[in-house]
């Protein structure tokens, strides 16, 4: 491309203005200030031109340059409304994410890798027993009216839309390859939090919860397939659920909580899901939130809420003690 010329007329295809809501605005250059202005989900945005730019045909397709980007650096974390976000690798890496990627952080050498695959903002991750695979979960990335027009024959790309619906990816921390796609299509909104199995049970079973309406949880065997292969799948109601854990001893036993609530979950050899809601001690005060959990090796269950009370909920209890 010539430094003197400038175009945008690629981005002029059905997709662009198909599938945004409101009425399609196309993109226009105002050359007194040097600035191209587009119109992504109703929503101005700015974008300055070179200094040295003196044409700009909108409408004009031009080749795109031979040059390719390169992600170098990943400032930020997202932390403000997300749990369970940190993961430690036994080869001292620290896992973290922001927006849709990924990172891998090593502190000795000061470096970054970067798992690039999703498509959308990633919500939440959990780490296999085998401290090398991880699942990450992301948000959709198109809306259900979008998803409604791609699926009535609209002429955009049908795989660009399924590719930002809300799914998991696992994939292998040494490597950096996706192993499975799971869910796609599958889940209304985003992934809300994941767990794998504990070690003593094989690390074969995900739990997935999704931010449906009524908040779906549902167990897959992760591995069986290039998409896995779901087991079962439960409501779990209507307040939002912000962690999940495998029971470390007891098979089949997994615990839930979130808004106002904590759940002991079971799966029986048939692949019947059961759930007994937490009773909390008449002494004190309800918790409003529960935030996280933690299971101990001897089957105990520690929550703490955002009041700041560590709760304890005995094996095989739903009380806590």
């Amino acid at each position: 491309m010539s430094p003197h010329r400038g175009s945008a007329g690629s981005l002029f295809r059905p997709f662009y203005t198909s599938h945004f809501k409101g009425p399609a605005r196309e993109p226009v250059y105002h050359p007194d200030d040097g600035y191209l202005r587009m119109y992504l989900r109703g929503r101005a945005i700015n974008f300055f031109s070179p200094s040295d730019l003196t044409e700009y045909e909108v409408r004009s397709p031009l080749p795109a340059p031979d040059d390719k980007l390169r992600l170098e650096w990943v400032y930020g974390y997202r932390g403000k409304d997300s749990r369970n976000n940190l993961l430690l690798l036994p080869t001292g890496e620290i896992v973290y994410y922001i927006a849709s990627v990924v990172v891998l952080y090593s502190a000795a050498d000061h470096s970054q890798r970067h798992y690039l695959a999703h498509t959308a903002e990633v919500k939440c991750m959990t780490l296999h027993p085998n401290k090398t695979v991880i699942a990450t979960g992301q948000a959709a990335g198109v809306d259900r009216r979008e998803r409604r027009l791609s699926g009535n024959g609209c002429t955009a790309d049908m795989e660009d839309i399924t590719q930002l619906l809300a799914h998991v990816r696992v994939w292998d921390t040494v490597t950096l390859h996706t192993l499975h796609v799971i869910g796609i299509g599958l889940f209304e909104r985003g992934i809300a939090c994941l767990a794998f199995s504990k070690e003593g049970h094989g690390g074969q079973h995900l739990c997935i919860v999704d931010e449906a309406p009524e908040h779906n949880l549902s167990i897959w065997e992760w591995s069986r397939g290039d998409k896995g292969t779901k087991i079962t799948e439960s409501k779990s109601g209507l307040e939002q659920v912000v962690a999940v854990e495998f029971h470390p001893v007891d098979i089949g036993t997994i615990v839930s909580c979130g808004r106002g609530h904590i759940s002991i979950w079971h799966l029986d050899g048939g692949g019947a899901l059961t759930r007994k809601l937490g009773v909390f001690d008449t002494k004190q005060e309800k918790a409003k939130f529960m935030l996280c959990l933690a299971l101990t090796e001897t089957g105990d269950c520690w929550s703490g809420d955002s009041a700041g009370n560590v709760w304890v909920w005995p094996r095989g209890s739903n009380k806590d003690g």
